[in-house]
């Protein structure tokens, strides 16, 4: 006996609605979480994804980093760091935040500020790695992001392929993300106007599970082969 389709319709519309709560949720949740993140870890980038293969074998290209903010007195060699380079050395720019690990310290008293010469485990010589061999050009404590707390191995492909193919076509992965959302508002809104399609299936579903439940086993039967 099927049910009233006034009583289809509202537990139609429940459901949407609990879907779309719960994106919303997800949505809000993963801004919530980014935000404890920053609080927790004291640096604006709690998480880097790497694209660079300077720092392998201890850091490959598509692992995703977790930042923390650190006192620069506390920073000692052998630490790897996160530091924005943009304008730091001469005819060679560097949009996206480096990792490299430190390789020495000092304090310069006239600035009062502590520095730091990094390289790269998979580099040849120091900072800025395509200067001058021995050149180096120490990093100030201002332009320090963060250290490497945590490494979380590959998971942060999926972000390198959606920034490859936005470079590709510009736009491209909001248009993905756009996409991807009317397609789930077009799959919500068919729901709610035609409940008694769905219902139906669900009827269908139902009837052929307790038809399978219902066949009856083919009876073994013994065959004399005459051995």
């Amino acid at each position: 006996m099927k049910k009233p389709k006034k009583t289809i319709a509202k537990k139609q519309k429940k459901e949407a609605f609990t879907t779309l709560l719960l994106i919303v949720m997800a949505i809000g949740g993963t801004f919530a979480f980014i935000g404890i993140l920053k609080v927790s870890l004291k640096t604006e980038n709690p998480l880097v994804v790497v694209i660079s293969d300077s720092m392998e074998p201890t850091i490959d290209i598509g692992d995703m980093l977790v930042i923390q903010g650190k006192n620069p007195a506390e920073i000692e060699n052998g630490t790897i760091i996160l530091y924005d380079s943009r304008d730091l050395w001469p005819n060679f720019y560097v949009p996206e935040p480096i990792v490299h690990r430190v390789v020495e310290r000092y304090y310069n008293n006239s600035d009062e500020k502590w520095y730091f010469i990094t390289l790269g485990d998979n580099n040849d010589d120091t900072d800025p790695p395509d200067g001058p061999f021995g050149d180096e050009i120490p990093v100030p404590e201002d332009r320090v992001i963060g250290t490497v707390k945590l490494i979380i191995p590959k998971i942060g492909k999926i972000k390198m392929m959606l920034d490859e193919a936005n470079d590709e076509v510009p736009g491209l992965t909001t248009i993905i993300l756009f996409g991807l959302s009317i397609l789930l508002i077009l799959s919500i809104m068919w729901d709610l106007t035609h409940p008694e399609e769905k219902e139906d299936k669900n009827l269908i579903k139902q009837k052929e599970l307790e038809d399978k439940k219902n066949v009856t086993p083919l009876e073994r039967s013994e065959v004399d082969l005459g051995i």
